[in-house]
């Protein structure tokens, strides 16, 4: 088993091998039935060590404060995220050898790509990826920096439940070196497990630029006809290309169907989740109104946060449904009036298809779009003035 899993796009070899190294996800081939034994326990280990543990532990405070509406919102703010971060690592876990060949064929397609354009739209796909991991992390980490900081002498990061008293040494002690080795995993798991599907999804939508590429230039090294129309020689090598870019069309869009039916339940899990932890960390900041300035920095990074992450999904998944309809424009793009009528045919079958968007949904409820975000933000915003008519 390598040590280093490596991948083309930057984003996507430190997601993967940070989402590794906590046994999140191992998508190498494994022989033998102990290793793959050691390899599963080892991963089932860490996660109940710094989420599973505190999601039981949680719920089971938070029936303890039922009808406590400040504790009650402190709870499901990290329970929220544990629970919507336990999703995402469920699909990772249970389908990494799917993703595994998903990934493979990705990367395969970018480093065989030898012409400099495709390079190019490589490269800006890298770019961007990259700008999202800075950005993610920048906040992710600066809002855990200010947990740390916020808390108040003698009690701990996390509210949760623990059968003993809290506040005696050493285990008071325990705790807190557990908890703030918990919150640095969990925000950092959040964060990699966001950018390795959002990565994902921008690689698909890279393979789609390629193949307009590769239709929009399909005669560029044809030599022109006088009488504007292709030889019989270059109907041979047209159509072969036209067979060709055909099967790698459908090829991109079975990995995106793939990847739809993978994490559509963790998306749909998601957005809910998001629309409950804005609205939560909205009313800490509107109503609870605490005088500790660096408790309100954290609330408003996380709050700031939240509402990133679900703009990048709503933007990858935006631009995929656009990019992959722009497919039909680059078939037209090309020489096609040159070509005899059964070559324009079969370029006509992928402008037909490209028609209909590729779409990601969440739990097939909802589009993945910008659209989508604006909903969202909007009911956060309903839910939180429910709230706050509550405690008024």
């Amino acid at each position: 088993m390598k040590l280093v899993f490596d991948n083309f796009i930057f984003a996507l070899k430190v997601t993967l091998n940070w989402c590794r190294y906590f046994g999140i996800f191992i998508p190498d081939e494994l022989t033998g039935r102990r290793q793959k034994l050691l390899v599963r326990a080892y991963s089932v280990f860490m996660f109940m060590l710094f989420i599973g543990f505190f999601i039981i532990t949680q719920i089971i405070l938070f029936i303890l404060v039922w009808g406590d509406l400040s504790l009650m919102t402190d709870v499901g703010l990290v329970l929220g995220t544990n629970l919507a971060l336990s999703a995402k690592i469920a699909v990772f876990f249970f389908k990494r050898e799917e993703l595994a060949s998903i990934l493979k064929k990705n990367d395969d397609t970018l480093r065989f790509e030898t012409r400099e354009e495709g390079k190019k739209i490589i490269s800006e796909i890298d770019r961007e990826t990259n700008s999202f991991m800075k950005v993610f992390f920048c906040f992710g980490f600066g809002t855990v920096i200010a947990w740390f900081f916020s808390t108040p002498k003698g009690e701990l990061h996390i509210a949760t439940w623990y059968p003993f008293d809290t506040k005696r040494s050493p285990a008071y002690e325990i705790i807190m070196i557990h908890q703030g080795l918990a919150v640095a995993v969990i925000a950092s798991l959040a964060i990699t497990a966001d950018l390795l599907m959002l990565t994902m999804i921008a690689v698909c939508r890279c393979r789609v630029k390629l193949v307009g590429l590769s239709l929009q230039t399909i005669c560029d090294d044809l030599p022109c006809n006088v009488k504007n129309k292709l030889t019989s020689d270059e109907e041979v090598i047209v159509a072969k290309r036209i067979r060709e870019y055909v099967i790698e069309h459908q090829a991109i869009l079975d990995c995106i169907s793939e990847l739809q039916n993978h994490f559509s339940p963790a998306l749909l899990g998601q957005l809910l989740t998001s629309v409950v932890i804005i609205c939560v960390t909205a009313y800490q900041l509107a109503v609870e109104k605490s005088s500790d300035m660096m408790r309100q920095f954290t609330m408003a990074s996380f709050l700031f946060g939240m509402s990133t992450e679900m703009f990048m999904f709503g933007y990858q998944g935006g631009h995929l449904s656009h990019d992959s309809m722009e497919v039909a424009t680059a078939a037209y793009s090309c020489p096609w009036y040159t070509f005899p009528t059964s070559l324009k045919r079969s370029l006509l079958v992928i402008m037909i298809r490209a028609q209909q968007p590729a779409l990601l949904t969440a739990g097939g409820f909802t589009t993945l779009s910008l659209e989508t975000f604006v909903t969202i933000m909007k009911a956060s915003y309903s839910f939180f003035t429910v709230l706050q008519e509550a405690t008024d």
